[in-house]
């Protein structure tokens, strides 16, 4: 079984860096948890029902023999329960098994300790206990039992993204089961390959071999090995779905998982499933769905007891919280999880966590960081990436395939050495081809990353330039206009002395500097609401835009303004790029245009804002203005859009007035 769940959050330039990266991989974040391997068909009782069972054999002094298969069974039972117990247990068993000289018994405990360790994200000693067992059963001459652990050890392999090798340790599992007619084996085989091709992004292969699967299990007996496989498969069978954006019938197959998962008691299949759902709410912004079955999974993961799995549900609540907006909350969740997946070396979710970070640091304004965490995505992906894994995958299938039905031909040795001959060129040309692509993909990244710099230069240039012209105009207001009427006061103030003698001519000057000082006041008052408007701080940007128009309106001009579905909500520079857009067009038409009319239109729909402002005026020659240089105002507009990554049209000529269109995305 394997649990797969992301959510990916463009975001600027970081974001469209990463998806043309990983175009071809798109956004593989994985848990791996595959159940294969020895059959203890029992009825469909709740697994811990089955365990509590074993524990009362034990108390009945049984004998070593019967100690031993006891120990095998409370192994493999307790691995959808409880880590620790599992292994305990099948440290037991291999004590004693080992006393007993039981090989067939002692080959099975190992078998299932891989699994054990595979199901705790330990992919090391999984490979290590499955190789013990494959020895001995070589030893035994047991080709069954060399076949399942075939299914096991392509599982590691799958897991440490060796997928090519997966592919064929699967296809030759799957060869020996249909020459013996182990169907129930044959589906195990098919549904480790479908989950292969989720891994692969092959939606349609994995649609295919799950549910042909799903398919064999559903018509079998319910015992509890069943349920579990039935457990797992509509698991994977949701999650190609959702990654095919069929989100209802993802959705169906979850819960069809988690019910059968809670009937058997398979604590981490219920984990998945509802992290799986988790996601998947959070995808369609069910944000209150999404808290509860990730609080489900949480707390399944702890009964669980892997450290790993708790630590990595951790990054699902995060990617709500980023939805939300509670980027310190999801940041202090992603660094307490990070140390534990770089200690235990879980990549995939040290991917997710980095690509989540970079994200954080880009929304809170953190570019430091933000690199920080990218270069070490971009470093990881680059290792975890496989070019030629997909294409080597379906040709091991499409070989596997040709070989049924020709099976007959290829026994004949000429044709056996043609199809090899073959191969070794095709193997041939396919490592030159991903030679060929990794170094065209390493050429591309640096040129995606000179891109992304040279863009961020440019923007933060000219937001430095806007910036330093508003100062500038800020200065000469302050020395020509309030500079000088306080110094006008201030000569005042000190001839009052010499007047002290002559009452009227004491109040005269008195009054005079009291008209000074009003107007100096009234000049601050109308600098500091050009810096940040009174109505957008004491308002919404809809009634700041209506007393914007209300105090320009004239006899001469009419000023018409219309506002459908704008929010009040909107982000503060959004409101302010667009209140100074607006304040500068209507100062630009009242100064140059000599216009009549004024039509001013703002509209929010789900992912953007659009502004459009005409006037009946003058117009001018666009492409005169820009050739000389000119147009400050038009080039303030511009530099005030393009830092919320937006877009302006401006379509104007002489004598046909002039008419401006600005979009803003809600989230740049």
């Amino acid at each position: 079984m394997k649990q797969i769940g992301f959510f990916f959050l463009s975001t600027n330039n970081y974001s469209l860096l990463k998806s043309e990266i990983i175009g071809k991989k798109l956004f593989l974040f994985f848990l791996v948890l595959i159940l294969t391997g020895f059959s203890r068909p029992v009825s469909a009782q709740n697994l811990n029902e089955i365990i509590s069972n074993l524990k009362g054999d034990l108390k009945n002094n049984p004998d070593e023999r019967r100690k031993a298969v006891i120990y095998a069974d409370l192994t493999w039972y307790y691995a959808s329960v409880s880590v620790d117990s599992a292994l305990a247990y099948g440290r037991r068993a291999v004590s004693t098994t080992g006393k007993l000289k039981d090989s067939v018994l002692l080959a099975q405990v190992y078998s299932d300790l891989g699994a054990v360790h595979f199901r705790n994200n330990d992919f090391r000693n999984a490979e290590k206990n499955y190789l013990k067992s494959y020895e001995i059963r070589k030893k035994q001459n047991n080709a069954a039992g060399i076949a399942k652990l075939n299914n096991n050890l392509a599982s590691v392999y799958q897991s440490n993204f060796q997928y090519s090798k997966a592919m064929k340790m699967y296809l030759e599992a799957l060869k020996f089961f249909e020459e013996k007619n182990d169907v129930k084996n044959i589906n195990i085989t098919k549904g480790n390959i479908g989950l292969l091709y989720v891994d692969l992004k092959d939606n349609r292969r994995a649609v295919k071999y799950i549910s042909e699967a799903i398919a064999y299990f559903e018509s079998q007996d319910r015992t509890t090995e069943i349920e579990n496989k039935l457990c797992e498969n509509y698991l994977n069978l949701g999650k190609a779905l959702q990654m095919q954006k069929s989100y209802a019938a993802a959705e169906v197959q979850y819960k069809k998982s988690s019910e059968i998962c809670g009937k058997v008691g398979n604590t981490q299949g219920i984990a998945f499933a509802s992290r799986n759902l988790g996601n998947l709410y959070t995808l369609q912004r069910k944000d209150s769905l999404a808290v509860l079955n990730l609080q489900t999974s949480q707390l399944a993961r702890e009964a669980f007891n892997s450290r790993v799995d708790t630590e990595s549900n951790g990054i699902d609540v995060a990617q709500n919280y980023i939805v939300q907006g509670k980027y310190h909350e999801a940041k202090d969740l992603l660094l307490r999880a990070l140390p534990v997946f770089e200690r235990e070396n879980s990549k995939e979710n040290q991917l997710s966590t980095y690509k989540l970070l970079t994200n954080i640091y880009h929304h809170t304004a953190q570019p430091d960081s933000a690199d920080h965490f990218f270069e070490k995505y971009i470093a990881l992906d680059g290792e975890l990436v496989n070019t030629g894994v997909s294409r080597a995958s379906a040709e091991l299938e499409k070989k596997y395939q040709t070989l049924q039905k020709d099976s007959e031909i290829q026994k004949q040795k000429s044709t056996l050495f043609k199809r090899n001959v073959a191969l070794f060129a095709l193997l041939g040309v396919l490592l030159i081809g991903i030679v060929y692509y990794r170094n065209y993909q390493h050429r591309q990244k640096a040129k995606l990353q000179r891109t992304v710099l040279e863009q961020q230069d440019l923007a933060a240039r000219a937001v430095m330039a806007a910036e330093d012209n508003e100062r500038k105009r800020m200065a000469t207001h302050l020395h020509d206009g309030i500079g000088q009427l306080l110094t006008a006061a201030g000569m005042n103030v000190s001839v009052l002395n010499d007047y002290k003698e002559d009452p009227a001519r004491f109040e005269l000057i008195l009054d005079k500097t009291r008209k000074i000082l009003s107007d100096a006041i009234s000049d601050v008052r109308t600098l500091s609401h050009q810096i940040m408007p009174h109505m957008l701080l004491k308002n919404s940007l809809s009634e700041a835009l209506r007393k914007l128009i209300e105090n320009t309106s004239s006899p001469t001009i009419e000023i018409n303004l219309k506002i459908e579905n704008l929010n009040n909500e909107l982000d503060e520079n959004i409101q302010m790029v667009l209140y100074r857009t607006v304040q500068e067009c209507i100062n630009n038409t009242l100064k140059h245009a000599r216009a009549t009319k004024i039509d001013i239109l703002v509209v929010q729909d789900s992912d953007k804002i659009i502004t459009k402002i005409s006037d009946n005026g003058a117009g001018f020659d666009l492409q005169a203005i820009k050739r000389r240089n000119e147009g400050i105002g038009l080039q303030n507009i511009q530099t005030r859009i393009d830092f919320l990554k937006g877009q302006t049209w401006i379509k104007s000529s002489a004598g046909k007035g002039t008419e401006i269109y600005v979009e803003i995305p809600l989230k740049p």
